[in-house]
């Protein structure tokens, strides 16, 4: 199992490579040190399934590559793309303290965006659904947090 110390950054640079693909569904497992995607097909008929394999040092990669974009990029505030998404999942994981086993974002319930599969620091395997309205919320949080932590009169005041 591959244990990062904060997937929410790591999960972001996989949405940002699926995302340049446009892969809509796929199965994200954690290995030993690497991340292994299983990818519906993004192309007619739609029949194929892509894998990838990402480790620590493309996630590395691909996190400059978007720093880089970032800041030539005029700010438009998104809370729906699948890097948005995968990095609010990475930061409830990363509060949880778990380690990924598994993520998908074809349910077998019908309520849930996202099932999450981590392995807590006492060992117990853990299985949770998602709801998009739960992630949605996770990551317009999370915007707040970042927004609050550049203005400096926040800082000073301490506003969160």
């Amino acid at each position: 199992m591959f244990y990062l110390p904060n997937y929410a950054g790591a999960f972001r640079c996989i949405g940002q490579q699926l995302q340049r693909q446009k892969i809509e569904v796929f199965e994200l497992k954690s290995h030993a040190n690497e991340f292994r995607l299983q990818c519906g097909d993004p192309n007619p008929p739609y029949t194929g399934v892509t894998r990838m394999s990402l480790s620590k040092e493309q996630i590395q990669m691909i996190d400059r590559e978007g720093r880089s974009r970032r800041g030539q990029a005029s700010p438009e505030i998104r809370f729906d793309g699948i890097p948005e998404i995968l990095r609010a999942v990475g930061e409830y994981l990363d509060r949880k303290g778990g380690a990924l086993r598994t993520l998908n974002n074809s349910p077998s319930s019908s309520d849930a965006a996202f099932e999450i599969e981590y392995q807590t620091r006492a060992g117990q395997i853990q299985s949770e659904s998602l709801t998009m309205t739960f992630i949605r919320e996770a990551c317009v949080r999370m915007y707040q947090r970042r927004s609050a932590l550049s203005e400096p009169v926040n800082l000073l005041t301490r506003k969160r």
